[in-house]
Formats: C-alpha cells, structure tokens, sequence
C-alpha cells in the first residue's frame, strides 16, 4: 500500500503538475522548480510515513535531490521531450534512485 501512495504521489506530480502552468513556471523559474520540488516532496513523504520510514533528512535529502536532477534536464534539453527519449528516462531513473535510497538508509 505505501508503495502504491508513492508511486501515485510520484506519477501525480511529475506528470499530471506538469502539464499546467507550474509545469511551464518551472522552466522559466527556479522557484516554480523548488515548487515542483516540493510538491513531489510532499507526495513521496505519506507512503515514507506508512512504511516508518520517514524523517526529515529524508524530505530534504529528496526535495535537493528532485530539484538538481530536473535542473540538469531542462539544461540539457530545452523542449519537453516525448516520455521514451533518453534524457526522459533518465531522469526518471534518477528520480528513482534517490527514493530508493531512502528506503534503504
């Protein structure tokens, strides 16, 4: 079940956020990242909680994390990529990384 919140925290915010204006503010503005950022923060967090695992480095460790790896993206890519392109994937990737990193520490 808690892996169920996350991964529906985690499709809500990185997908359906995206395709509204914070989804474009974040692009044009660091601060509409650290939004994102802390949205997808926020959502990760209920499914850390279910599981015990939770604290607070965890939300931090996340929302840096989540905010440098879609930073480097929009570097290295201006327009919005199809879901399949390389530079999609690995960020999803990375994003994944770090949450399982969390679990395991």
């Amino acid at each position: 079940m808690a892996f169920l919140i996350t991964l529906g925290g985690h499709v809500f915010t990185e997908y359906t956020l995206q395709k509204t204006k914070l989804g474009i503010y974040k692009r044009k503005n660091f601060l509409g990242l650290l939004i994102h950022a802390s949205l997808w923060t926020l959502a990760m967090c209920p499914g850390l909680a279910l599981l015990g695992l939770f604290a607070p480095w965890k939300a931090l460790f996340l929302l840096v994390t989540h905010a440098i790896i879609d930073f480097i993206k929009m570097r290295i890519t201006i327009d919005k990529k199809n879901f399949f392109h390389p530079v999609n994937i690995i960020d999803q990737l990375m994003h994944f990384l770090t949450v399982i990193i969390v679990y395991i520490t």
